[in-house]
């Protein structure tokens, strides 16, 4: 690749395109308000309780609707028009949110669960909507670009609106300035997305219960007879069944093994955020030199020996390094995967697609969460972390091999 066909293939050009401009804009919005109303929904619900229980419950209840309807929702997103799916998304999830506002006594607490678990529903066909829409309204060329961008706005927006999200709830003594102002988002978000010029239903033909199954059936069969995308799955399903474990015991192991304030919590996820960013700019010197099965390869391997190595430090500086090398390698796996999956379906499969792969990753990682505090007293936090390095790296060495020859026909570029 030249170094004139790179320009054209990043993101400055990727944005020029006035539809993926307007639906990243939209979801920027979205995404800050998603960041304070996670974290909103997690304080309220301490202060209302103080029960770990409850803060357990609420991360349950919001992954079973994946678990359950994720790929039923992946036949209706590739037989309706998956503009309309993302705007009525967004409106009925700004409606929704809207009603946590009144939630204010302990013994409303079963409300936010009610709450959540429609929003997550509704948010299962949003996601595999979005990413079957995004390789309509950008060419194969750029797509590597433009996950990468979504990837790394993601964690950002999630950031900024995590940070906003103590101070809004500081000031209201509740959640309700955080809950409003994500439900606003929502709304920001559906004007952006009626702004794209793409509206059309990828043809997946109408039908009642059983013809939905037999979808559903000849989806799955066509996904699981692919190599390179039984590859994908099986990659990030291995990963997340070391990662969840991962998320769950990171903050015990800052405060109570490294003995880290929780004021320095924020500057450590900084680090994180940082090297994501620069990934996005790394992706595009990756690309130019290698397949997105090599990326996947290498940065698997790196990411998990970075997770590892958080394991063995006892400087808060040294897990700060960690975090950023992990970062600066995880942005490039996650738009290479994305862009592999984007690449080599069919528009009228794509639905099918985003779902059972979000499927898959999510059951992983509610398994490797729920071990997660069994694991940490079984055997310490710090063998887990040395375990969930060594799944990544495996992850990663499944790759090598499973990715290694393309099938025929099928592009890994």
């Amino acid at each position: 690749m030249t170094e004139t066909q790179e320009n054209n293939n990043g993101i400055r050009a990727v944005l020029a395109i006035a539809d993926f401009r307007n639906l990243w804009i939209g979801q920027t919005i979205s995404q800050i308000g998603d960041g304070m109303a996670s974290l909103a929904l997690l304080i309220v619900i301490n202060q209302l309780t103080g029960s770990t229980a409850a803060l357990a419950t609420l991360m349950v209840v919001i992954s079973v609707p994946q678990l359950i309807f994720g790929l039923l929702a992946g036949v209706f997103v590739d037989r309706w028009d998956r503009k309309k799916i993302m705007i009525v998304s967004d409106i009925v999830r700004g409606i929704l949110v809207l009603g946590l506002i009144f939630v204010r006594r302990p013994e409303d607490v079963w409300f936010f669960y009610l709450l959540g678990f429609f929003q997550a529903l509704v948010g299962v066909f949003f996601d595999p909507a979005k990413s079957a829409l995004v390789p309509v309204i950008v060419p194969r060329s750029q797509l590597l670009a433009a996950n990468s961008l979504s990837q790394t706005t993601r964690v950002v927006t999630s950031t900024i609106g995590a940070g906003l999200a103590g101070v809004l709830v500081g000031l209201a003594g509740n959640g309700g300035l955080a809950f409003g102002l994500d439900a606003l988002s929502f709304f920001v978000s559906a004007l952006f997305i009626a702004r794209l010029s793409v509206s059309a239903a990828p043809g997946l033909a109408a039908g009642g219960v059983r013809q939905t199954l037999l979808q559903l059936r000849d989806g799955l069969v066509y996904l699981f007879s692919r190599r390179l995308l039984v590859s994908v799955m099986t990659v990030f399903a291995v990963t997340m069944l070391g990662l969840g474990a991962v998320n769950v015991l990171f903050v015990p192991f800052l405060a109570n093994i490294l003995k880290i304030p929780t004021e320095a919590l924020g500057m450590i996820d900084a680090a994180q955020v940082v090297g994501m960013v620069l990934g996005s700019g790394l992706v595009a010197i990756l690309a130019a030199r290698l397949k997105a099965p090599q990326i996947i390869v290498i940065g698997m391997v790196m990411v998990g020996l970075m997770v590892a190595a958080i394991g063995m430090v006892n400087s808060v500086w040294l897990v700060m390094l960690c975090l950023f090398f992990l970062g600066l390698f995880l942005t490039p796996v996650q738009a290479a995967a994305s862009t592999l999956m984007q690449a080599a379906v069919s528009n009228d499969l794509r639905g099918r697609a985003g779902a059972a792969l979000s499927t898959v990753t999510t059951t992983a990682s509610v398994i490797s969460m729920g071990c997660a505090g069994l694991l940490g007293d079984a055997i310490g936090i710090r063998q887990v972390f040395y375990l969930s390095g060594f799944i990544a790296v495996l992850a990663g060495l499944l790759a090598a091999v499973m990715m290694r020859d393309p099938e025929p026909g099928q592009t890994t570029q």
